[in-house]
């Protein structure tokens, strides 16, 4: 394949993905977020036929690029919805948490598959890692299967928000405390006034 045929194949990944995520929302309406999802998952795998069949040839150049076009689109379509579902559904107060998790996880991972997807196409060959990688695009297919959204037919509403606790009311602030005399002095005001009656007695 040449670096031209190659960037066209690419391009034509970069158009199905757009295209998957501006027909989403028309999909999840037409035929419910979780059937299409589930759809989405299931084609998925099945693009990579191609990649496992191919021989130099203009002919397979343009079968791999339309496979990419609609796996992308597959990807885009069910991306975006479940990206919706996920932010409908957490509560304001943890959507950060919530993003940052899976930012991570899903960015965390992409180094980790591709060493070991580097290690086993050097150990088993290309071919082998592309089935080995055609069989695990089935793994969401399964968690999403046998998960509840398999039969959402409509997008789900915001739950509700929880009412932070009113402010407690202020309590008064206690005065100042008492002045308590030193000992020395009060023991002058006691000799003061004992001096006092003492005088007046006289």
């Amino acid at each position: 394949m040449s670096t031209t045929a190659f960037g066209v194949v690419l391009g034509l990944g970069a158009l199905g993905a757009a295209a998957g995520a501006l027909l989403a929302p028309a999909l999840a309406r037409r035929i419910g977020p979780g059937p299409m999802m589930l759809a989405a998952l299931a084609i998925t795998p099945v693009t990579q036929i191609p990649l496992l069949l191919a021989s130099p040839g203009l002919g397979w150049q343009i079968v791999i690029g339309a496979a990419l076009f609609v796996q992308l689109a597959c990807a885009g379509a069910a991306g975006t919805t479940q990206r919706s579902i996920r932010q409908i559904i957490t509560n304001s107060r943890m959507q950060a948490r919530m993003q940052a998790v899976s930012t991570w996880l899903t960015s965390g991972a992409r180094p980790v598959g591709a060493l070991l997807a580097g290690a086993l196409g050097t150990w088993a060959g290309v071919r082998a890692a592309l089935v080995v990688g055609a069989f695990l695009l089935t793994v969401p297919l399964l968690v999403l299967a046998l998960s509840p959204l398999r039969g959402l037919r409509q997008m789900p509403g915001a739950p509700p928000e929880r009412e932070e606790p009113a402010p407690a009311e202020e309590l008064p602030r206690p005065g100042p405390p008492p002045q308590v005399p030193a000992p020395g002095a009060a023991a002058a005001a006691d000799i003061r006034r004992e001096s006092s009656l003492d005088g007046g007695a006289t």
